[in-house]
């Protein structure tokens, strides 16, 4: 098995998405440039370890699953959770 650096910025990108955070706002909360940022994201950078630990954090995912794509159905329901948050937040917004 080997690190598929392309794979992972596709994982990045989805998580963000679903997520509802512009490339911007997570290069300012990782303290990144938002260059870098989208780099990773088109698997034409990675980054370091505390990075990684970060994004984990920040995404509520393994850093299994952003490194690896390892399918854990909690990873998968944490995301699909958040989407549905942010679309009942929306619906509230525009009550």
């Amino acid at each position: 098995m080997y690190f598929d650096q392309a794979a992972f910025g596709r994982r990045l990108k989805k998580i963000r998405e679903t997520m509802g955070i512009s490339q911007e706002k997570m290069a300012e909360k990782l303290n990144i440039s938002k260059v870098h940022y989208g780099n990773m994201e088109r698997g034409k950078a990675c980054c370091s370890l505390d990075l990684l630990v970060e994004m984990s954090c920040i995404f509520k995912v393994s850093t299994d699953y952003l490194l690896k794509g390892a399918e854990n159905s909690n990873n998968e329901d944490v995301i699909k959770l958040q989407n549905i948050i942010l679309q009942l937040t929306d619906i509230k917004r525009r009550m």
